[in-house]
């Protein structure tokens, strides 16, 4: 069942795996689809809105993250950890070990598999955690990987049902740097009836309500802060209590993909931490203008006229060492690293619209929106 129209591009591939912060993790990820999952035997495999149910008919039910030409094109020294969050609500006799198979590209022969306990009887989710670089229950972990398998616990009965939510591969040897980016928006003008605004995106598989937002202390300004990988690419859009709305975008927007059937937002990780100027649910505009005859000083430091058309000022009793200056969708339109404690800057082949001017004083950034008007 697919339920939102933004994720039916990802349905053309025999497998679906995403990036959550850079390469370090693979996420497997099984809400309203099977993603590409298929049975290896002894089971059905049926979609559910959180998790892939598999339904066995004998005692060793198993399937496998798809066809024989599915291919991660990885190598077993690219990851060392699996986790996975399985419900089971069985009460099997025997002892209930799962079993992760992990399979070389065009087989259907795992070249190792490891074993991990886990419980009956279950009401609820918990993650199991399998290490690939301790010693597997058999084979050796080493080579090409293309796909991975589960095992359901031994003993389950004709009938039995496991529920699997989620699997994530990475590798705790990689240490990424990555930067906050924070993501404001304006619900003001939302007539539909909601909650919680949430994010969702390329970066969380589309999966709901994993990153809701928060309402800051302004009025009707709902915010999220969440770590990336400086130079990624993602798309996203906004949406409200688990997908109940979602919102509707220009696709010829500045701040969105171009792509007429699948219209998402696209944010270009900028390299220092960001928070992203407040936009209106829909738009790639913020919600209301900035007053006119409006100047603003932050420790010390004063910038105007702002708005502006064209030419603003910059004055601070400190030495201000580098400016940037964003686009409404986080990309970098002016850099400045000449050292200054009055600073005069031509904006006047900007577009009118609101920016984010991030400066660096005694090793600290300070941000402050400006607004260009011709």
């Amino acid at each position: 069942m697919l339920t939102h129209n933004f994720n039916l591009k990802l349905f053309v591939f025999p497998f679906l795996f995403t990036s959550l912060i850079g390469y370090t993790q693979i996420i497997y990820n099984w809400q309203n689809s099977k993603e590409g999952w298929v049975s290896g035997g002894g089971c059905t495999l049926t979609a559910q809105a959180d998790a892939m149910a598999m339904r066995s008919f004998n005692t060793t039910p198993v399937m496998r993250s798809g066809n024989l030409q599915a291919d991660l094109g990885i190598d077993a020294t690219d990851y060392n950890k699996v986790e996975i969050t399985l419900k089971n609500p069985t009460s099997t006799s025997a002892n209930a070990n799962a079993r992760l198979f992990v399979y070389p590209p065009g087989s259907n022969t795992a070249f190792c598999y490891f074993n991990f306990l886990v419980d009956t009887s279950m009401t609820g989710y918990a993650t199991y955690t399998i290490h690939l670089d301790s010693t597997p229950t058999n084979g050796i972990y080493s080579g090409p990987v293309a796909r991975f398998g589960l095992r359901g616990p031994w003993g389950v009965a004709n009938g039995d049902t496991i529920y699997w939510k989620q699997m994530v591969i990475s590798n705790t040897n990689i240490v990424v740097d990555t930067v906050d980016v924070t993501f404001k928006l304006n619900m003001a003008n939302v007539t539909d009836p909601f909650t919680t605004p949430e994010l969702n995106g390329t970066f969380n598989s589309w999966c709901g309500n994993c990153n809701p937002m928060s309402l800051s202390p302004q009025n009707d300004i709902w915010e999220v802060t969440l770590p990336f990988v400086s130079g990624d690419t993602i798309e996203y859009k906004f949406s409200a209590d688990d997908w109940s709305i979602q919102e509707t975008n220009d696709p010829t927007g500045d701040c969105t993909n171009g792509n007429a059937n699948f219209t998402n937002r696209l944010l270009v990780i900028p390299d220092v931490d960001t928070t992203l100027i407040p936009v209106c649910w829909g738009s790639c505009d913020t919600c209301t203008s900035v007053s006119s005859n409006f100047q603003h000083k932050i420790k010390d430091v004063l910038i105007y006229p702002n708005p502006t058309d064209g030419l603003i000022t910059i004055q601070s009793d400190d030495m201000i060492d580098k400016i940037i200056i964003r686009d409404i969708f986080g990309k970098t339109v002016f850099m400045g690293e000449k050292a200054q404690k009055n600073i005069l800057i031509n904006l006047s082949n900007f577009k009118s619209n609101v920016y984010c001017l991030s400066y660096l004083i005694n090793e600290e950034w300070e941000s402050e929106y400006i607004v260009i008007q011709h």
